[in-house]
């Protein structure tokens, strides 16, 4: 339980210190938004397949215990 607390608070500084990188770069303000949504784009794809991927091998694994 420690690990996956210590995960999420790694992950979560790491999305705020990348937030405040872009926040803080010279560029115009709608190159920003656009470059925030496409980073959240990107994240919210990542995170999907890599659930998709755990799902399936939680699923595999339910389903096959001899590959346990």
């Amino acid at each position: 339980m420690k690990n996956t607390e210590t995960i999420c608070v790694l992950l979560g500084g790491f999305a705020i210190g990348a937030a405040l990188g872009v926040l803080y770069a010279p560029e115009k303000g709608e190159d920003l938004r656009n470059k925030i949504a496409d980073m959240k784009s990107d994240c919210v794809n990542k995170l999907k397949d890599k659930l998709s991927n755990l799902t399936s091998k939680a699923d595999n694994d339910i389903n096959d215990p001899a590959t346990v």
